[in-house]
Order: structure tokens, then sequence, then C-alpha cells
């Protein structure tokens, strides 16, 4: 297998833009290229998410090597969601080991201002659990969310302020992150005070619907050691589905354990040699502050996990804004940042191994993606 490493990483802030995807999809080609010293001849494939129904521009592959005179082998779209954005990232690799191409650009962007939050979960969301079941009661990810949150509640493994005091660290770690869309703290009581969306999910536990866009560039050995302090290397994959969606269909099933979340950190570990206690940053995908608590408890996190360990130093969605279907790239970059010791005032000192975990909550899968410095050091602040 030919050695790859991600070399370049760029995102643009989270906020509300008037640009079209495609312009924003450019810049962030463009940045993570001159991150990586990647010249646009080596730059052998392009990937990207495959374009919302309400995105403008489709076929933004076509588009975007267009536009930046990119003479590719090959073009390719996923549905870059927790889990179809590790898979991209596992077809680069194998794009480089089987045609050697010297490096792919993996890019996506998500404008979720385009599309008001009522349709968003009325028409989309309803529909990816069962449509016609599930579906006709209005019940929403934050929903179903919430139910395994008032079981874990009822079975004494949380309470209301330990919800209410991850939106807090996740305020308070987002303040130096300038891709983040709030960056001012809150105080457990104003977690508490504000307004309940599902219960016991309240509105300062909700993340923020926002527009972003990032882009990797996954390169060859060869272009890795041009800058080997700063390329990254994915080290190993942990997968797994738990077989249920949303509603456990089985009987004595839970609303929170999120099984899969267990197994996949499990698969990780076994390749990588690794344990709890060598993952120095952790950044998972999560929209809802009760649903950080469940998956990291899945995994095997102690209860006080958020007081020793790094989880989401970038603040995560709820802190840093969820453009939904291009939120890994905000992970992996923060991620790239703590392994190069390059992540300012968030910097976990000495961070050697990160762990990028994908998850789907209720829907029960989840991929755990573990990374490393390709020169084998620490990041150090």
């Amino acid at each position: 297998m030919t050695e790859t490493a991600i070399v370049g990483s760029a995102v643009v802030p989270n906020g509300i833009y008037a640009q079209p995807d495609d312009d924003l999809l450019v810049r962030c080609v463009v940045d993570a290229a001159r991150d990586g010293a990647v010249r646009k001849e080596e730059i052998g494939a392009l990937i990207s998410m495959t374009p919302r129904a309400h995105t403008y521009q489709q076929y933004q592959t076509q588009h975007v090597s267009s536009r930046l005179g990119l003479k590719v082998q090959t073009l390719c779209e996923f549905e870059l969601s927790a889990l179809g954005m590790c898979n991209a990232l596992s077809h680069a690799a194998h794009l480089i080991d089987d045609r050697n191409i010297p490096a792919v650009a993996i890019m996506g962007c998500s404008r979720e201002s385009t599309v008001p939050t009522s349709e968003f979960f009325g028409n989309r969301t309803a529909r990816t659990s069962d449509a016609s079941f599930i579906g006709p009661f209005g019940m929403t990810p934050m929903s179903w969310n919430a139910l395994g949150a008032r079981q874990m509640m009822a079975d004494g493994e949380a309470t209301e302020a330990d919800f209410a005091d991850v939106s807090v660290r996740l305020r308070r770690q987002a303040i130096d992150n300038p891709f983040a869309y709030f960056r001012k703290a809150v105080t457990r009581e104003e977690v508490l005070a504000s307004r309940m969306v599902s219960s016991p999910t309240r509105l300062l536990m909700v993340c923020p619907r926002t527009d972003g866009a990032g882009c990797i560039i996954v390169a060859r050995g060869d272009i890795a050691a041009r800058q080997p302090a700063k390329a990254i290397v994915h080290k190993a994959q942990g997968m797994a589905h738990d077989g249920d969606n949303i509603i456990p269909e089985r009987a004595g099933r839970s609303m929170w354990a999120i099984p899969a979340a267990t197994t996949a950190i499990h698969d990780a570990f076994e390749r990588s040699g690794l344990g709890h206690s060598d993952i120095d940053v952790i950044e998972p995908w999560i929209p809802f502050a009760p649903l950080e608590v469940m998956v990291m408890r899945a995994m095997g996190f102690p209860r006080n996990y958020g007081e020793t360990y790094c989880v989401s130093p970038s603040g995560g969605p709820i802190a840093r804004g969820y453009p939904l279907l291009a939120t890994g790239f905000y992970n992996w970059h923060e991620i790239v940042q703590q392994l190069r010791g390059h992540a300012g005032p968030r910097q976990k000192d000495g961070a050697r191994f990160a762990m990028a975990v994908s998850e789907t909550g209720n829907y029960n899968e989840c991929v755990v993606d573990i990374f490393a410095r390709y020169d084998g050091s620490c990041g150090r602040r």
C-alpha cells in the first residue's frame, strides 16, 4: 500500500454567506493546496460531497475543476455525511495507491442558510428516519435524541446539569477558534434558562445551522516529505452499524446506549494498537449536548470525560457551527492543527494521537478515525 498523508487543510469561518457554493469551494481547494505545498498539476483526483437538492450549482467537481484548470484523472461524489466523509478519505488513499495519483483533493460545502429550518426538519430529516412510521408523527433528530436523554436521566446516568455543562465547555473552548460561529462564553444558569426545544434539550444545547466549506489534500509520501512536521497520517479506522434505525425495535434496547459507537472505537483501537489513554484530542460530530454525553459514554470514556480528556477543543458543532454535510472538514481541520501544534490557545500540549468520531446518534452508525503526525512526534505549544 502506497504511503499517504493529509498534507493540506482549509476551511472558511462558519457563518452566513452570500457567495455561491462553488466560490467557497474554490477558495478552500486553493488554500488547502497552498497549505500542503501541493502544485496544481499534482492534484489527480477531485472528490466532492453530493450537492443537496437546494444547491444552485450541481456537478460541483466538474465545475470546480474547470474553474481551477485541474487536469484530473477522475472526479467523484460522496454523500459527505458522517459516514460518507470517512469513505471519501479511504477512497482517496485507494486512488493514490491504485492509480499512482500524487494528490487527491476532498472538498465539501453546506449552506444551511438557504433552507428554512421548518423545511429542513419537515422535508428532509423526517424522511431520513422511518418515513412511513416515524416521519408522520413529526419526529426529528432533536426529538428522538431527547428521548434518549430522558431515558439516560431516568437511569441515573446523567442530569440536565450534565447536558448544560457540555454547552458551557464548548462555548468556552470556541472563544479562541477563529472559525467558530459563537465565540462568547455562557453559564450553566444561562443554558438551563434558555427556551426548551425538546425536553430536556434547551436552545443553548443545540447547534446553530450555519454555512461552511472545507477541503483536505491527501497525498503520496514523497509530497508529505516536503513538510513532514505538517503532514498527518490516517492511522486506523473503525466502523459499525447497529442494525436499528432511530427507534430500537428489539426488546430491551436502550435509546441512549449507541452500541455502534462502542463497536467502532473497539475496532479502531484493535487496528491501531492504541487505547483510551493514548488519545490526546477527540473531535466528535455532535449537534446536541445530550448526544455528546451518550456517545462519549458509549465509547467507554468516564463520566467526567470533559475534565480528563480534550474533547472538541474547536467548540464542536454546538459552538463552532453546524454546516451539516461539511462538518467533518471542521473536525479534521482542528485535528490537523492540534497534531501540528498550530492550534494556538486551544492547543493540547504534546498531542500525538487524535480521534475524529463521525457518528449519527440514533441512526446507530459510527466511524472512528485515528490520526497521528507523519514524523511520529508530538504537537507542542
